[in-house]
């Protein structure tokens, strides 16, 4: 059996790599109007211009980031649907209960994406864009998969688990895991247990 790799050391990461690790973090910690290039620049070891030289803008690094972390959750979407391959049911409990996960995790602040996406009126902004597509994506994947389960008004499904699953996180805000986010998996099943009354009686 091979030893458990040494955690490698950050300076040996590539510049670009560190910058995103940087502005995640700080982005997660503090908002996105809060934090300078100054700050992201220090916080990752690079200069300025080195952060010039990979990102036109902090809006690019922003919406870098969150490509990361949607590409990260789009992986995870591939793979519980791995892992359930014939149960599209279990798939969409799998999915609920890494949201329901999250919520309890020392430093939770909420879902990042939403959280930046907030801050932005400008629609054709690149935390925007990314949102939208990141929320089309994950809201097609949901539509599908309980086409699949067979309930009823798979759509309407999807919503209302995206309203539930993007719900906690603004909810945990002011009240916390111990408020409507700890009830996250018992209202999906009760939202799915009525889509399966909306299917028998089609």
């Amino acid at each position: 059996m091979k030893a458990k790799p040494q955690t490698p050391n950050p300076g040996h990461r590539p510049a670009s790599d560190r910058l995103v690790d940087a502005a995640t973090e700080l982005f997660y910690q503090h908002g996105y109007r809060a934090i300078g290039v100054d700050e992201i620049a220090a916080r990752s070891g690079v200069t300025k211009t080195t952060l010039y030289r990979y990102f036109e803008s902090k809006d690019d690094l922003a919406a870098a980031c969150l490509t990361r972390l949607a590409l990260e959750d789009l992986d995870q979407l591939m793979a519980i649907a791995q892992q359930h391959p014939d149960d599209p049911v279990a798939q969409i409990r799998a999915i609920v209960s890494s949201a329901a996960v999250k919520v309890t995790q020392p430093g939770y602040r909420g879902w990042l994406l939403s959280n930046l996406e907030a801050e932005i009126s400008d629609q054709d902004h690149p935390i925007r864009r990314v949102a939208r597509l990141y929320k089309t994506r994950l809201r097609d994947h949901l539509v599908e998969t309980a086409r699949q389960a067979g309930f009823g008004a798979p759509a309407s499904l999807a919503d209302g688990l995206l309203l539930l699953i993007e719900g906690v996180g603004a909810s945990w805000h002011s009240l916390g895991a111990v408020g409507p986010a700890a009830k996250l998996a018992l209202s999906c099943e009760l939202l799915m247990q009525g889509h399966r009354t909306v299917a028998h009686a089609a």
